[in-house]
């Protein structure tokens, strides 16, 4: 949950720049709406007009500047902190812990790996694969990446057209293009394989990964200054199910390295597990590693409170419908949930900003019911609301 503290600052301002995109073409979808089609000069004048793309090109530079110089202290901060907790081993060996401020070779990978990851940040406002992904405006069966600008371009271009032809009612007609655009949110596309996440995610995604790696590094430094032998695994409530046998557990260095190149491998305790395929610290896993000196350690978990942890998760929660999820899969519900009920607010703040009143109507009964099966599936499951994850900057109703 301290992780999840530290990176939801990031998220945020991630969710208030894509309303803010959006609010800003729902605003100039709105004063299109009230032009005639008569006025084919001032239509035109505003389908060409740049201000508002530049204003969001600087908007979403901005964001992403603070945030490359937040991620990098971010980072420090996490290594330092990591490197400090193995002093008892320096100690155990007889070894002097360089301080943070003298280890050259610890500065040299914290600042390779700040970099590594703010320059994601970078990535992301000068990638054409960052944008929304709509119904392409010629062919309305395929789904097409646009970028902020060409997606504000092409909206624009939608309601001049409508607006002129008069073929289909206007609200009607922007309706289901602004809705696109709330559903698509600003997106990052993986050109490798096609698939899309939205910024927020990708954000959370890769700040935490940056988190994970320093912290590997730096274990692996305290490693081999201290002759480490050992590594031991964090444990938290309701794991993914394919890490939840091995959390809190301690391995031998090679079987820590078995674990994580899919081979067999045991732990101190004669513990023999298959290979497992997602390594720790990679493709979302929350557990983090420790460098340990077995015969000096006192493991931080017991195999009885690691037990506790397997049984809390296996009762979950049986819902009406007879099905019985584990906690573990209560918590990706509730991930559901809020990513919902975000989504509609941006949707809520979208239609207000356009003046399309029968939508707004819409995503406010949408968000009512949300919220309201929000609240009970946590009750019913016993678990804490995070009210942080469903709040967008600047909405109410």
């Amino acid at each position: 949950m301290e992780i999840d503290n530290l990176i939801q600052p990031f998220v945020d301002r991630q969710v208030q720049l894509e309303s803010y995109v959006i609010n800003t073409i729902a605003t100039r979808v709105q004063e299109v709406g009230t032009l005639s089609k008569t006025d084919v000069y001032r239509l035109q004048q505003l389908a060409k007009i740049g201000s508002d793309v530049r204003s969001i090109n600087k908007q979403l530079a901005s964001v992403l500047n603070v945030q490359e110089t937040q991620v990098k202290k971010m980072i420090k901060e996490v290594a330092v902190d990591t490197y400090k907790g193995a002093k008892p081993y320096y100690d155990y060996r007889h070894k002097s812990q360089i301080p943070y401020e003298h280890n050259t070779r610890l500065q040299r990978s914290v600042r390779a790996t700040a970099k590594q990851t703010a320059d994601t940040f970078k990535n992301l406002s000068n990638s054409k694969a960052t944008g929304f992904y709509m119904r392409d405006s010629k062919n309305r069966s395929k789904l097409k990446m646009y970028t902020v600008a060409e997606a504000y371009q092409s909206v624009i271009d939608e309601a001049v057209q409508s607006v002129q032809t008069g073929v289909l009612d206007f609200d009607t007609a922007m309706r289901r293009t602004m809705k696109q655009l709330v559903d698509s949110g600003i997106r990052r596309v993986y050109w490798d394989s096609g698939y899309t996440r939205r910024l927020d995610s990708t954000v959370r995604m890769n700040i935490l990964g940056g988190i994970r790696q320093i912290n590997q590094q730096v274990q692996l430094q305290i490693a081999d200054e201290v002759n480490a032998d050992g590594i031991e695994l964090s444990a938290h409530s309701f794991s993914a199910p394919d890490h939840e046998p091995i959390q809190g557990h301690i391995f031998t260095l090679e079987n820590f390295d078995k674990l994580q190149n899919e081979m067999a491998f045991e732990d101190t305790y004669g513990n023999k597990f298959e290979a497992i395929r997602r390594p720790i610290g990679e493709w979302n896993c929350k557990h983090f590693t420790q460098a340990v000196v077995i015969k000096a350690h006192k493991p931080i978990w017991t195999l009885k409170e690691l037990e506790e942890l397997k049984k809390a998760n296996a009762d979950g929660y049986t819902m009406k419908n007879g099905k019985h999820l584990t906690m573990y899969e209560c918590t990706q519900m509730q991930r559901k949930y809020e990513t919902a009920i975000r989504y509609a607010k941006e949707g809520y703040m979208m239609a207000k900003k356009s003046g399309d009143d029968k939508l707004m109507e819409e995503y406010d009964i949408k968000i009512a019911n949300l919220n309201k099966a929000y609240r009970q599936f946590s009750k019913d499951c016993g678990l804490t609301k995070q009210t942080k994850r469903t709040s967008v900057s600047g909405f109410y109703r």
